[in-house]
């Protein structure tokens, strides 16, 4: 991650959008917005983005401008970018930051540079000069005003009819596009390693000399880098495609989140219940064929002689049906069916003390008849 510091003094549209360039990507920051105006717009404009802004005054950049150079290192800046500082930077700090320094210019230096061309006045003079083209110009910082190694320039037609308001207008929108591709350029010269010597070769090696050459198909070729990759390389920076935006060529989506125990394997389940098997035996009600021999569940009661005592001796409906869900009892434990065989004998036991109920009042009530008629 490569960062960058920008000094403004007015509104700050350029800093927004160099900001606005660079924030979709995880090459790049904007660390620092240092202004000298306590009035300037600039510094709402990227507090609304969330980026660090500091007040400097005039004091600090004519009396203390090793502060200036402190503070850029202790935040770790790569590279100072002027947008729209009307401020004539220290030579202190020109020189400790040599090569990494830009200001953006309006016109094409150099033409219409030096002090007192900035802003409106240089467009003011193009027109007033009768010129036919204009433009923006990013130039590294030096000592003297307006005169370090131009990086990049970008030609705006001057039109019939051009005021210096119009023709402003549409260098704007120049520098907009321009500046952002200027800062990726003078990044890649920082981090461009410098090429090492390439050693003669030798006239003849002797054949203990000669490298042993390895068996076909050993070698394997070196992968070829990504264009995102050699990007990041030349700017000494890590390349993560999946921190990448969507719409980014070669974003990938990030690999999904391992859970913290992996879940294991499917296993077939087997029958609850089994009980043991004779080789050549036929078939155990609760046994399925291949299954591990366990022991079955006992059978519940089925309650059966009390379901036919209670038919008999106290009502005849109620024990019915508590016969019937006697048989169930074993028709269900054998069809592996453990928790019907438990509900049927539960039935049995309810309908037979509704049976028994049932004949005790038809005795006390019938006594009691008999002997009033």
């Amino acid at each position: 991650m490569k960062k960058i510091a920008i000094l403004c003094s007015g509104n700050g549209t350029n800093a927004e959008h160099i900001y606005d360039f660079f924030a979709n990507g995880n090459r790049v920051k904007v660390e620092l917005v240092i202004y000298d105006r306590p009035e300037a717009p600039v510094a709402e404009r990227m507090r609304a983005r969330d980026v660090d802004t500091l007040f400097l005054p005039a004091e600090v950049w004519t009396d203390r401008p090793d502060e200036v150079v402190t503070l850029l290192l202790q935040r770790g800046i790569d590279l100072v970018v002027l947008a729209g500082f009307l401020r004539h930077v220290p030579a202190t700090v020109t020189r400790a930051f040599a090569g990494r320094i830009l200001n953006i210019h309006p016109s094409l230096l150099p033409a219409y540079s030096g002090k007192g061309m900035y802003g409106r006045r240089v467009h003011e003079a193009v027109i007033a000069a009768g010129e036919t083209r204009s433009g923006a110009t990013v130039h590294y910082v030096t000592e003297e005003l307006d005169s370090g190694e131009i990086l990049m320039q970008e030609v705006v037609e001057v039109l019939p009819g051009d005021t210096p308001e119009s023709l402003e207008e549409r260098v704007h929108r120049a520098e907009y596009s321009l500046y952002p591709r200027a800062i990726v350029a003078a990044l890649g010269r920082l981090a461009t390693p410098p090429v090492p010597p390439v050693a003669p070769a030798p006239e003849q090696a002797t054949e203990s000399e000669q490298p042993a050459e390895s068996p076909a198909g050993s070698a394997t070729p070196p992968p070829i880098p990504s264009p995102g990759e050699e990007w990041a390389d030349a700017l000494g920076v890590k390349y993560d495609p999946t921190k990448l935006p969507p719409e980014y060529p070669g974003a990938v989506p990030p690999p999904p989140a391992q859970s913290a125990a992996r879940q294991a394997p499917y296993e077939p389940q087997q029958p609850a219940y089994a009980a043991p098997q004779q080789p050549g035996s036929p078939a155990t009600p609760g046994v399925a064929p291949g299954a591990p021999n366990q022991a079955m569940p006992p059978m519940p009661s089925s309650y059966l002689v009390w379901a036919v005592l209670m038919t008999v001796l106290c009502c005849l409906p109620a024990g019915v049906v508590a016969i019937i869900y006697s048989s169930r009892v074993s028709s269900r434990y054998y069809a592996n069916d453990y928790e019907g065989a438990h509900r049927a004998s539960e039935m049995a036991q309810i309908w037979i003390i509704v049976s028994f109920v049932i004949g005790v009042l038809v005795q006390s009530l019938y006594i009691p008849i008999t002997l009033l008629f």
